[in-house]
């Protein structure tokens, strides 16, 4: 996400780095207590809010899983009037108005702005976080299965009566946070992140702050970087998971990674990405980014301040999108290619994976440049790489 002067100050912990990532507008209420009091004070949103408290009270009757997930979610109807109830407050909200204009339309979060007024761009923004925060009910509350269920699905048997006490134990969690109707538009997100937490999947924080720990000596190195001196701005390595539990790196790892230093050593570009989560095999304790660091300093000897990673991306399109995401935020030159390597077979598909983007991201967030070798070619950054995904929240 874009982050520009004048915005929030980072998020104080996991959780609100969670939030901050997979629900944006909403984290900047949460921020705000008293403008959320301000937009939730109409009597209609009051009496929702009112209502919502009430059904999520009363699941502690609940005796089947479907009774959990409806206490739990919003309901559609809440979601439209909710979005049109508090978007419409732009025009007379001036504190309201700012902070879209200022905050949400430049993190490009929801999609670039063109000709959408502030009120159009937060209702979709609302819109699409409401609806995200169900499907981390119904995925991992629910066991529907995710995207990718080898690798991103839930943590428990949902058929357990032992998984019901645990879902009214988080019910009651969450009231602790959300007491009365007041903070009740907050209910159905602060339940998504307990089950993201208790389902060991709040990938999205992990390693955050980037920029002032793991990524903070190479970040200061861009600025002292005479780029017109290398071909290319940085060198995307893709990794290859473990397939193997308890392996750190795998074989494919290593090799990419010894790929990635012969590059850098040849002066192809000044900075070597590494990207990959917590992802091969399913709810493996390692990081492959964090490993593949480890390797090409420890091994091959690239320099720290040579090595940024990207800790959270869970496929070849995200490896794209975050990388696009690092050179559009750490000041890479805009007007210079940077290349991926990979093998053959990895770049054959990186070669022809937009479909697959907008089939996964709804969007392309590079564009391509020319294919240099078998191994490597070149891309740049495209703004849309800013955008949420809202059905991948362990990298959204």
């Amino acid at each position: 996400m874009y982050i520009s002067k004048g915005q929030l100050q980072d998020p104080a912990g996991p959780q609100d780095w969670v939030i901050r990532k997979n629900y944006y507008a909403t984290y900047l209420l949460l921020k705000d207590s008293a403008l959320t009091q301000q937009l939730c004070a109409s009597p209609a949103v009051s009496a929702l809010l009112n209502q919502r408290v009430d059904r999520f009270k009363q699941s502690d009757h609940c005796k089947d899983l479907s009774c959990f997930l409806e206490a739990f979610k919003w309901k559609d109807s809440e979601i439209e009037l909710l979005a049109e109830q508090i978007s419409s407050q732009t025009k007379a909200n001036r504190k309201l108005a700012g902070l879209v204009e200022s905050a949400l339309m430049p993190s490009k979060a929801y999609g670039i702005p063109r000709d959408e007024t502030a009120k159009v761009y937060l209702k979709k923004a609302l819109l699409q976080d409401f609806g995200a925060m169900n499907y981390v009910v119904d995925v991992y509350g629910g066991g529907k299965k995710p995207n990718y269920p080898k690798i991103d699905s839930i943590s428990f048997d949902v058929n357990r009566k032992a998984y019901l006490q645990l879902l009214d134990d988080i019910r009651q969690d969450v009231l602790k946070d959300i007491p009365t109707g007041k903070e009740a538009l907050f209910m159905t997100m602060m339940t998504a992140v307990r089950l993201l937490e208790v389902n060991e999947r709040w990938d999205a924080a992990q390693l955050e702050p980037l920029i002032t720990l793991e990524n903070k000596k190479a970040f200061e190195q861009v600025k002292k970087t005479d780029f017109s001196a290398y071909p290319y701005s940085l060198l995307l390595t893709l990794g290859a998971g473990p397939e193997i539990y308890g392996q750190p790196i795998s074989p494919g790892g290593m090799l990419r990674a010894r790929m990635a230093a012969r590059s850098y050593f040849e002066k192809l570009a000044p900075f070597v990405v590494l990207s990959g989560g917590r992802v091969h095999p399913y709810k493996t304790a390692y990081i492959e980014a964090i490993e593949m660091k480890k390797y090409l300093m420890n091994v091959m000897g690239v320099p720290e301040q040579a090595i940024l990673i990207d800790p959270h991306a869970r496929h070849t399109t995200t490896n794209l999108r975050n990388t696009a995401r690092i050179l559009l935020n750490y000041g890479f030159p805009k007007d210079k290619f940077a290349i991926v390597n990979s093998s053959k077979v990895h770049i054959d598909a990186v070669e022809k994976m937009a479909d697959r983007c907008i089939r996964e991201l709804g969007y392309v967030p590079y564009s391509l440049g020319k294919r240099i070798s078998d191994v490597v070619i070149e891309f740049r950054a495209r703004e849309e790489a800013f955008i949420i995904d809202p059905d991948e929240p362990l990298d959204p």
